[in-house]
């Protein structure tokens, strides 16, 4: 299918990559880097000396082929495309969030810990299931390096699981900024996973790593955060357990993720891995606290447990005890959720974007138990109305107390740090993207950002 000799360029130097004994010295793998399990039977090239669209465009269709082997069949227990999907991303993301501005390494260089507990599960999309990407790589690797590699893999899944008419604009958004020529560091991995962003540090971690390392402002981290609409968390990989929205919405690269946060409700979920104490104190553990769906419907949806991460909500929702991006579930016994009708947080196009539901409850229908049974009437700003939905929200959080709605007057307007972008994320899926492409690049780019250049720039600086 072409990818061996599918270079396109002609340019002399489109070789002068390889790996060869009679050349250079062949690639040392340290056995905790990707390039250990990403094997180049012909000899890897640290560094891509020439890539054509041509080239880019054969790797995008071999890497989507690759979807296209799995079952899109998604129930509660299962879906194979949205576990191959998260995998690549999150392949690429936790490469990427390594960089140091201090000394410029780092960055998509196709190196971090593959032992690290962070990294749990990544070895399964590259080399350890069928299909995994080493067998695209393998076609290609003496032209392209691992780490340019990676970050195109992840660009081909995006938009091919985007949704509609995103799906070539993604495409052609992904092309026309990618560029090439980001060297595999193939030595060195051991330490590069201890800068990834711990979930329950809630948003100190996010403006930590996505902030102040990557160098993006707090719209461009919201965004890049979206990328949890793909996949979910397991147990057996992080200690965390759910879908960050449905099952089937889990396999589609859209806006979901957002619309999640603030068309339902969410509530705390404590000891999701059951730590014990006696565990935790001889360090065979870490308790590990998330939010799971709070509202109405939760047990009847049959949907399968959906969850948030402190560093998703905190985006959004203040704590509980007054605090701006401090939302942690092991300290905030509160429930998180919104009205749909406060005039200066508009609600409108988020529920609509929710298929015209608000926290499990179809608008316009009646629910015996919730309020007064009367009709939910989305964006009515009655008291009754009022009831009906911090009733239908946070249905099983008894304590009943909020983490700082959005909106509901001038104690509880700040939110989150970016709670005006994820509002707009979930009414916009456009803005998502256009904001999210900016980011990916930046973040993609980060340490390498001179030596880069646009395809088909064979032997130009």
């Amino acid at each position: 299918d072409g990818g061996e000799d599918s270079g396109g360029s002609g340019d002399e130097d489109s070789a002068a990559g390889r790996v060869e004994e009679d050349e250079e010295q062949p690639l040392r793998r340290s056995f905790d880097s990707p390039s250990w399990m990403m094997q180049c039977p012909s000899g890897a090239t640290l560094t891509t000396r020439c890539m054509s669209s041509h080239l880019y465009d054969t790797i995008v269709d071999q890497v989507q082929q690759l979807m296209r082997r799995l079952s899109s069949r998604c129930d509660t227990n299962s879906c194979d495309q949205a576990d191959f999907l998260g995998c690549v991303v999150r392949m690429a993301g936790h490469d990427f969030m390594d960089f140091d501005p201090a000394t410029g390494t780092g960055g998509s260089d196709a190196c971090t810990n593959m032992e690290h507990e962070d990294n749990g599960g990544l070895a399964e999309c590259l080399f350890d299931s069928a299909p995994a990407l080493h067998e695209v790589y393998g076609r290609i690797c003496d032209e392209v390096s691992l780490a340019d590699f990676l970050v195109i893999a992840a660009e081909a899944l995006m938009s091919f699981s985007a949704v509609g008419q995103n799906q070539a604009s993604l495409a052609r958004a992904f092309k026309s900024g990618f560029r090439f020529g980001r060297t595999t560091a193939a030595e060195g991995c051991r330490l590069s996973a201890r800068n990834l962003p711990s979930p329950q540090e809630s948003c100190d971690d996010v403006q930590r790593v996505f902030v102040r390392a990557l160098g993006l402002n707090w719209a461009e981290a919201a965004a890049l955060m979206g990328v949890h609409t793909l996949g979910r968390a397991e147990p057996r990989n992080s200690g965390f357990s759910g879908w960050w929205t449905s099952p089937e919405e889990s396999r589609q690269f859209d806006n979901s993720y957002f619309v999640a946060m603030f068309a339902k409700g969410w509530c705390r979920e404590v000891n999701v891995n059951r730590c014990s104490q006696a565990e935790a104190r001889l360090g065979l553990c870490v308790v590990k606290h998330q939010w799971q769906r709070c509202d109405v419907n939760r047990d009847q949806l049959g949907q399968g447990h959906e969850m948030m991460l402190d560093s998703d909500l905190c985006l959004a929702f203040g704590d509980a005890r007054g605090g701006n991006g401090k939302l942690k579930a092991r300290e905030d016994s509160c429930c998180a959720w919104v009205h749909t009708s406060e005039p200066d947080f508009a609600m409108r196009d988020v529920v609509r974007a929710n298929k015209n539901k608000f926290c499990s409850v179809q608008c316009g229908s009646r629910v015996r138990g919730i309020g007064d049974g009367g009709a939910f009437d989305c964006g009515d700003d009655s008291l009754s109305q009022r009831v009906r939905e911090l009733e239908a929200c946070c249905f099983f959080e008894e304590a009943r107390s909020d983490c700082r709605t959005p909106g509901l007057g001038n104690d509880f307007r700040p939110g989150g740090p970016a709670v005006e972008d994820v509002r707009r994320f979930a009414s916009d899926e456009g803005a998502w993207l256009r904001v999210f492409t900016r980011a990916w690049k930046k973040v993609t780019e980060n340490g390498q950002a001179g030596s880069l250049r646009s395809l088909d720039q064979c032997g130009r600086q």
